[in-house]
């Protein structure tokens, strides 16, 4: 066994299909971090199983990200009696095939900072050597298991059967059944459909087990699993391997097991500080060899006897469990187990939330045509169904419901069409018989007409740090998608917006130039607060003012001495990414001292910006050299003035402007707890206002200020 770095094992080669079940899903982590590698970024085909729980408390809680069944499909597992809790990772690519089965979910946890056991397996398509023909039984058999998973959305099964089984299995033929391969003896045990422990069983039943090693986070309040383990094999000695303060291990409970039957050990593993040991293994030592249980299941009856939804993989080895306690990322000491500090946290679970109005699909097809279902408890009159941007509080369109059969069918407009924009959620409201306005659950709206569309040869979706270091877009995103303070201080203190003073493939004629952005978002990354960070809140405020100072004076005031209006993007690009990352981390506090980014540093930051486009508010010794990039522009095509107005119009420069003199003005006036516009504030709205009427410049329009604000006025301030 030997560390295996996830983000770097995606990175190795580019697929076409690719598929993931996992009981937790972070999709901001997942498009800022997983999405740009290669195992995801080129794939036409993405398909994201997650337990049904996990998904409507992820919907509740509000989306932020805008791919959500829209750039990869996301399908809610129902599991009854339990939890749908695997943990596979499948990528299909032309040169190689990955398959992994883990501990690990697809979150920042799993992926980059807990400790988990993953068995990762590449079958490379040059390669028809034993090991690649093992690795290509392996993968059939997670193959398999996503299959069976495609059944809990019955409404997609023609889509996920026609447009994602089928083509994958005519790409690669050996993922069907009457493709023989060498046998193997590496099996995937799964209970989507039959028992773990039954499973086990059978395939020990021959053999004489001496010893038992158990690593687990979760366990039965009464340590039942632990107890059957025992009973079953009485003779094994029994190792225990837990984190204290995190794993739900009842010590005084194994004290007494222990003290029963055939002496046992408890191995307290303490990992590097803000890592957690969410590995799930168990391995079972005979004279044949060690076999070993690997992948999602606890150490509980939920687990083993079919309750929950899981997956293992299942193997011989030479090596005894004891290899795994040489990891230098993690010591082991043994302890008595009354002596045990349990954790807190609870085996996974759900606990339903009751509606009366339950939404269960909601698809837009390819040819635009929106069909959901649902069902009440009751008498719902005034049926009505929204639709709602992640972005946006208000829906986007809403449609009276005819029907009494709980299905809707609407032939969509392209203006309609036009309207969902991104992510969007879908709900169901009516009136119940006490004449209340209730709602549906909420169900992410699947966007067949985006999902399916082919893309390009190296396809897919643009790296997000090429993003960043191209537009400085998703900045502040991606930066919340790191594991710490000091993770963050590190990238302001390299990253670096490029340099343009010609037209770029984004800014070609004929195209969009400008759309707002995604609002930045205020909390504090939750995750942030939890790891040991290394750095603080001062810390941060210095990274991110060297890196605004930097921008200005190597790349904004660049632009102003060229003067090139071909740089007009570029300039404004940073323009903008500076202005929201200064008023995003205004509204964040990660040690209770306040404001990372103080107001003061807001007013002079913003203001620096403004008057390296526009011009010096007031002559002062500091002020920036020049009159601004505007003026440089101008000064340089001065026969063709009536050029520079259009394309200033075309980069929507005037709401630009006149929302970051708002933003920083109501920051200002928050700040400061004045009741009305100040001398300060008025004088400075005034200039900007002037400037655009002196430039001959269209006015910006409510409407026009209202879309820029939500850009540069994090939502806790717009208005």
């Amino acid at each position: 066994m030997k560390p295996l770095d996830l983000l770097e094992f995606f990175d190795k080669g580019a697929s076409a299909f690719a598929f993931i079940a996992t009981y937790e899903f972070d999709p901001q982590f997942f498009e800022r971090r997983m999405l740009g590698k290669k195992s995801f970024a080129a794939a036409d085909r993405l398909v994201i199983f997650m337990d049904r729980g996990r998904y409507q408390e992820l919907l509740r809680g509000g989306l932020t990200v805008a791919g959500f069944n829209r750039r990869y499909l996301v399908i809610p597992v129902d599991r009854k009696a339990g939890v749908f809790h695997p943990k596979l990772y499948l990528a299909l690519g032309e040169k190689r095939a990955d398959g992994i089965v883990g501990s690990n979910n697809c979150t920042a946890g799993g992926i980059a900072y807990n400790m988990e056991i993953c068995s990762a397996f590449t079958a490379r398509a040059d390669h028809t050597g034993r090991d690649d023909l093992i690795a290509q039984g392996v993968i059939r058999q997670i193959y398999e298991a996503m299959k069976s998973y495609s059944l809990a959305a019955p409404h997609l099964r023609e889509v996920l059967e026609t447009k994602f089984f089928l083509p994958a299995e005519a790409s690669f033929p050996w993922l069907r059944r009457d493709i023989p391969l060498p046998k193997t003896e590496i099996e995937l045990l799964q209970s989507h459909a039959a028992p773990l422990w039954s499973q086990l069983v059978t395939r020990l039943e021959p053999q004489a087990v001496k010893k038992i090693t158990v690593i687990s986070p979760f366990y039965d309040q009464d340590i039942d699993l632990l107890k059957r383990l025992r009973r079953s094999w009485p003779d094994a000695a029994l190792t225990i391997i837990a984190q204290q303060n995190y794993a739900t291990l009842a010590g005084k409970k194994l004290s007494k097991l222990f003290a029963a039957g055939k002496k046992g050990r408890l191995l307290a593993a303490n990992p590097k500080p803000g890592r957690r040991l969410h590995a799930k293994a168990f391995a079972f030592e005979t004279h044949q060899g060690t076999f070993w249980l690997t992948g999602s299941p606890n150490a509980t009856l939920a687990a083993f006897d079919g309750l929950n939804s899981e997956a293992a993989i299942w193997f011989k080895s030479k090596e005894h469990a004891d290899t795994l306690l040489a990891d230098d990322q993690i010591a082991f000491e043994e302890v008595q187990p009354a002596d045990f500090e349990s954790g807190t946290e609870q085996e996974p679970a759900n606990e339903p939330v009751a509606y009366d109005l339950r939404l269960h699909s909601a698809t837009l097809s390819e040819q635009g045509v929106l069909e959901c279902a649902f069902d009440s408890t009751g008498v719902i009159r005034g049926t009505a169904l929204r639709i709602r941007n992640f972005n946006e509080t208000h829906p986007a369109l809403s449609f009276p419901i005819l029907r009494s059969d709980g299905k809707v069918r609407i032939e969509l407009s392209e203006s309609q069409i036009a309207q969902i924009r991104a992510a969007a959620i879908c709900e169901v409201k009516g009136t119940d018989q006490h004449k209340a306005e209730i709602f549906s659950n909420p169900m992410a709206l699947v966007q067949l007409y985006q999902l399916l569309r082919e893309r390009t040869a190296h396809g897919g979706r643009p790296n997000p740090l090429q993003t960043i270091t191209e537009t400085g877009e998703n900045l502040v995103p991606y930066i919340d998608s790191l594991g710490s303070v000091r993770e963050a201080v590190e990238f302001f203190d390299h990253c670096s917006i490029r340099f343009q003073d010609g037209e770029t493939p984004s800014h070609r004629q004929g195209q969009p130039r400008w759309k707002p952005r995604d609002p930045f978002q205020p909390d504090t990354p939750v995750n942030w607060l939890n790891v040991p960070s290394g750095s603080s809140a001062a810390d941060l405020r210095e990274a991110i003012w060297n890196f605004v100072e930097r921008h200005q004076w190597e790349k904004l005031y660049k632009h102003v001495r060229r003067g090139n209006i071909n740089g007009l993007p570029n300039f404004l690009d940073i323009f903008r990414t500076l202005n929201g990352l200064l008023l995003t981390y205004h509204t964040r506090t990660i040690d209770q001292t306040g404001p990372v980014i103080p107001f003061p540093y807001v007013t002079k930051g913003i203001m620096d910006n403004l008057e390296l486009l526009i011009g010096p508010f007031e002559p002062r010794e500091d002020a920036f050299e020049g009159s601004g990039f505007v003026s440089a522009i101008l000064a340089n095509v001065a026969g063709d003035k009536k050029i520079v107005r259009e394309r200033l119009h075309e980069e929507h420069v005037p709401q630009m402007v006149a929302a970051a003199v708002e933003a920083m003005v109501q920051v200002r006036l928050k700040a400061r707890k004045l009741a009305a516009l100040d001398p300060w504030s008025t004088n400075r709205l005034k200039w900007v206002s002037n400037w655009i009427k002196q430039r001959g410049l269209v006015v910006p329009t409510a409407a026009d200020m209202r879309a820029a604000a939500v850009e540069y006025m994090p939502p806790r301030l717009a208005a």
